[in-house]
């Protein structure tokens, strides 16, 4: 017969907890699928607009990839807000190598004339301006708070080293007070753009150990005060705990890729349903679906070559239906991506 002290004690080992899960609130904000989105930031904001594009939502990082607050801040100043962009971004061209390279942004930017470069610039600019205006909408990821300055230049901001001698570079941290006094100024005359644009802060959960570990710890820190700061002040701001969510409720070696530095495609793929359950409503995410089984059918494979013309016409019906099930979803949603339709 079993005493009661030992039922209790075979529940309590049957329904301890061994994680701390993260429960995802419903937002004020709301994000409409298939109005163009801009992901600006760190190589997580890629990695979302990446998973958005695989449910054929236009999402982009129209500036490339950028890691620190005020390197963000200023090239959004640059594309967007600046009533001479051709001329901004020629000043801050160097040429190494047969190359022209932009301290400003990273190699997308990158020409081997120092032309093309700035039709790049034209181009994201057009882009941007079209999806804060129809979305009114940005997500802006920050991933360090350390920034390099050109060591004879003390006060030039480089995003990016381009593989420069790291002598001609001088490394310094930022404090919570620099980030917000940039971005202060900076959402204020976004604003006077776009008069309803809501901005969502994330810190990116990449790990940056070639600052060490405590000194990564420190950055982030940084970022979050910084972040909670803007949010505090300014009600158009929204905080997405991407950082959090990976750290404390993910929290272990088996949702990083194989750099154990950047979250796996399972973190990011949990984080995106994290990102849906906050931001999107279940008729957006309904759509999104579809969006993403189109993607999925249009990337299948037969299992088996095609040999015989049954084979063929078969594969070719099955096509025709995916085509005509994506023109049924286009004319719901006209913004919708193009699919990927390479064989």
């Amino acid at each position: 017969m079993v005493s009661d002290d030992s039922h209790r004690n075979f529940l309590y080992i049957h329904t301890m907890q061994f994680r701390t899960s993260y429960c995802p609130e419903r937002s004020n904000l709301t994000l409409t699928p298939y109005r163009p989105l801009a992901m600006l930031g760190s190589c997580f904001a890629d990695n979302i607009a990446a998973r958005m594009r695989r449910c054929l939502w236009d999402a982009r990082n129209p500036l490339g990839t950028l890691y620190n607050p005020l390197s963000i801040a200023r090239a959004l100043d640059t594309v967007l807000l600046s009533e001479t962009p051709e001329d901004d971004f020629a000043s801050t061209l160097m040429q190494a190598d047969g190359v022209w390279h932009s301290w400003l942004f990273d190699t997308a930017f990158s020409a081997r004339d120092n032309h093309s470069g700035t039709v790049t610039l034209m181009e994201r600019r057009h882009w941007l301006d079209l999806a804060l205006s129809q979305s009114q909408v940005m997500f802006v990821t920050f991933g360090t708070a350390w920034c390099y300055f050109l060591s004879d230049r003390p006060d030039y901001l480089v995003a990016n080293c381009h593989k420069q001698p790291s002598a001609i570079f001088e490394r310094r941290r930022l404090d919570p007070g620099d980030i917000t006094d940039v971005w202060h100024d900076l959402i204020r005359r976004l604003r006077q753009r776009y008069p309803g644009l809501k901005l969502v802060f994330t810190v990116s959960p990449v790990r940056h150990l070639k600052d060490g570990f405590a000194g990564n710890s420190l950055s982030k820190s940084i970022l979050r005060l910084a972040v909670a700061q803007l949010c505090e002040d300014m009600e158009e701001c929204d905080y997405f705990p991407a950082f959090e969510i990976v750290n404390d409720d993910l929290r272990d070696y088996r949702f990083y890729d194989t750099d154990m530095v950047h979250p796996s495609p399972q973190a990011v793929e949990y984080l995106w349903d994290m990102l849906c359950s906050t931001y999107i409503e279940p008729e957006g995410i309904a759509a999104l679906t579809e969006g993403g089984k189109i993607t999925a059918a249009y990337a299948h494979r037969p299992l088996l070559p095609l040999r015989s013309d049954e084979d063929l016409d078969m594969e070719q019906a099955r096509l025709r239906k995916v085509a005509r099930r994506y023109e049924l979803f286009r004319e719901r949603y006209p913004n919708v991506l193009p699919p990927d339709i390479s064989r």
